[in-house]
């Protein structure tokens, strides 16, 4: 089987912060009414990944797969499954994204320094990313082989198009004690650096397990006779959905928990030194009216899907929401993928607390 292009694409939020609560749900076209739950609830909408409503109903139905934490800085919370260790795919960058932050902060890393693009390149695997590497060169315009980028300009790329091969860059150039403290400094106690290029090494080769995913990208990185044998042959098994489940779960996963901690503490400041930057990355998206900044950072990869958002309203409060989802199928994760509906139902729920509610019924 030829290789396939495996999307693990960066999450453009489109702020919905109403229009999740309301009414309750009507019988779909074919006349299926929506199951009931408790007295005081309303009924739960049938599943359907293609809309933020649907969701709540997708929640219902896979409660052993999905994982909620959510605090909306008001006194609504959410708590569904968010200290189980649950497949990441993207959201984990925030750890590297951290970790480059308090460098900066600490002056060990220059944000102005000048990477060629060939640099970059050595821990990038082509054709595996959605076209996330590709399209953050064309927005920085650095196309050509004596492309240049300063440091900063790639972590945009690692943030805003989820570009893969700029966290383990950063992983080997900052080293994982540093991946580990800047997580622990967010409330992330038990954080192990993951490597997305080996990972996806894993996908086209089964012999390689937990141990080996670093050292055998370090070794794509450092080998370019090894890089073009791995360009030229990678081929993915049948069952790609099952063994990015299987991958993601030993090489990459973390709780909703861990996620909403340190998303916090980079938004409310406590993080410490670097804050300030991690949040700037983060909140790079203009903020609709009544908030001083929104941040995000998810991911995705075939039948996972993961999102955490903060949102720092200009009252002073602050909202945390983190929504993990695996499991799913061909069918629903592509259809999930065409509009992201789950994070508008995220993004209500931390700004709606009878939203909050109708998720907390579902679950």
């Amino acid at each position: 089987m030829a290789s396939r292009s495996i999307p693990c694409v960066a999450i453009a939020v489109a702020l919905t912060l109403t229009g999740c609560a309301g009414a309750a749900a009507e019988p779909d076209s074919a006349g299926a009414a929506p199951v009931p739950r408790a007295a005081d609830c309303e009924a739960v909408p049938e599943a359907d990944v293609t809309t933020a409503e649907g969701w709540i109903g997708y929640v219902a139905e896979n409660t052993d797969t999905v994982a909620i934490a959510l605090d909306d800085g008001k006194g609504t919370v959410l708590d569904h499954r968010s200290d189980e260790p649950h497949p990441l795919a993207s959201a984990v960058k925030v750890v590297h994204l951290a970790a480059y932050a308090q460098a900066v902060a600490e002056g060990r890393l220059d944000p102005l320094e000048r990477v060629p693009v060939t640099e970059w390149e050595r821990w990038y695997l082509p054709n595996t990313d959605g076209n996330a590497h590709p399209a953050a060169l064309e927005r920085l315009d650095a196309t050509g082989p004596a492309a240049v980028v300063t440091l900063d300009e790639m972590v945009t790329a690692m943030v805003r198009e989820s570009d893969n091969a700029v966290p383990d860059y950063l992983r080997d150039r900052l080293g994982d004690d540093a991946l580990t403290a800047a997580a622990a400094r967010g409330g992330w106690s038990d954080f192990r650096p993951p490597t997305m290029l080996g990972t996806t090494l894993a996908l086209f080769d089964s012999s390689l397990d937990e141990a080996a995913v670093w050292p055998a990208a370090r070794r794509y990185a450092d080998d370019p006779r090894f890089r073009d044998e791995i360009m030229s042959a990678a081929q993915l098994g049948d069952d790609v959905f099952a063994d990015v489940d299987r991958i993601q779960r030993f090489g990459n996963a973390g709780s909703a928990a861990d996620l909403a901690r340190l998303h916090r503490a980079i938004a409310d400041g406590s993080f410490g030194p670097g804050a300030d930057i991690a949040r700037e990355h983060l909140e790079w998206q203009p903020a609709p009216e009544g908030f001083a900044g929104v941040g995000f950072k998810g991911g995705s990869l075939p039948g996972v899907l993961t999102e955490a958002m903060t949102f720092r309203r200009e009252d002073g409060s602050i909202a945390t929401a983190v929504l993990l989802s695996a499991g799913m199928s061909e069918s629903e994760y592509t259809s999930a993928l065409e509009s992201l509906p789950h994070q508008q139902l995220l993004a209500a729920a931390a700004n709606d607390p009878a939203t909050a509610e109708r998720i907390r019924c579902a679950m």
